[in-house]
């Protein structure tokens, strides 16, 4: 189980059995000369050292920066480890070190085949936005989920990710249809929390590969959407 909290919002993910917790923090931002004034916002993966320390991100742009000072945090506890995040810093006016303002994981559950989901309950959600991370390392999902708790979400929801089918076209390339599957679980819809995804491409059953295409299909309260990307 991977839980992680931030002081906003809280919600718990599940992708089958397994519990997952998306959440996502906001700095106030100063405009002019301030201390956010040279702010950013950057999907990463970030790695701790032998020490079980946060020292350094790669951003989706293929950026890398030094995290200076080093970081911890409860949902990176594993040393040597490779995580996923939101990573919120200054723009440094030179060289590649970075303070890091806010740090928050992104969870990148692992795709499973639909045989394999017993409760595919597809409750509608709320889809903000949807793109390809550079060379398709990953695919992120920015969704909301209405919930009854105005500064937090009940856990008892859950989210995740199913593989439809994979399907091979006469060229030789693979077809991926995935749905976000969502579990209200009798939680009031009285306000929207943020969340964010990452679909990892080593997570998918079957890499993929260059001309592969990868179709999600999300339920929300205006009906199905489907977004789809070619590698």
């Amino acid at each position: 189980m991977l839980k992680v909290q931030c002081s906003k919002f809280k919600v718990q993910c599940l992708l089958a059995i397994a519990l997952l917790l998306a959440a996502c923090t906001t700095e106030t931002y100063d405009s002019g000369d301030g201390k956010y004034s040279m702010m950013r916002a950057d999907f990463v993966e970030t790695r701790t050292n032998d020490a079980g320390e946060l020292f350094c991100a790669v951003t989706d742009d293929g950026d890398s920066l030094v995290l200076s000072p080093k970081r911890t945090a409860k949902w990176a506890a594993t040393p040597d480890s490779l995580y996923r995040a939101l990573l919120y810093y200054n723009v440094p006016e030179a060289g590649i070190e970075v303070g890091a303002i806010s740090l928050t994981s992104v969870p990148t559950p692992s795709v499973r085949m639909k045989d394999d989901v017993k409760e595919q309950q597809t409750d509608p959600v709320i889809f903000n936005s949807a793109w390809m991370s550079r060379e398709g390392r990953y695919i992120n999902l920015g969704l909301s989920v209405k919930t009854g708790v105005a500064e937090g979400v009940d856990e008892k929801q859950s989210i995740g990710l199913m593989c439809n089918e994979i399907t091979t076209d006469s060229e030789g390339h693979r077809h991926y249809s995935l749905t976000i599957l969502h579990a209200q679980n009798g939680v009031p819809e009285y306000y929207s929390a943020e969340l964010f995804l990452s679909i990892a491409s080593y997570r998918l059953p079957v890499k993929p590969a260059k001309g592969d295409t990868l179709t999600i299909t999300i339920n929300t309260y205006k009906g199905k959407t489907e977004k789809t990307f070619v590698y």
